[in-house]
């Protein structure tokens, strides 16, 4: 995964926005590990905005990214959103 390449940005996350991106990014990479976080940023204190790169003609892997972003945000409490 990519999310690493942009490492200042993650000094602006709280820290319970770090821990629910590296669960996503886990379980990203154990159930899908095709797809790439292309760039995050947190939007405000209980949103993060992340963008993954895939091809467009795969809406499936879109969708089961949602609900890997929907399980962190109901343990973390953290909302995830795709852009």
């Amino acid at each position: 995964m990519n999310a690493s390449r942009n490492g200042a940005i993650n000094n602006h996350f709280t820290p319970l926005q770090k821990k629910s991106l590296q669960r996503f990014k886990r379980k990203l990479a154990q159930e899908m590990p095709a797809l790439r976080i292309a760039w995050v940023q947190p939007y405000n204190d209980t949103i993060i905005e992340l963008h993954l790169e895939y091809d467009k003609r795969t809406y499936r892997r879109s969708l089961q990214a949602s609900k890997l972003a929907v399980e962190v945000a109901e343990e973390t409490g953290i909302m995830i959103i795709f852009r």
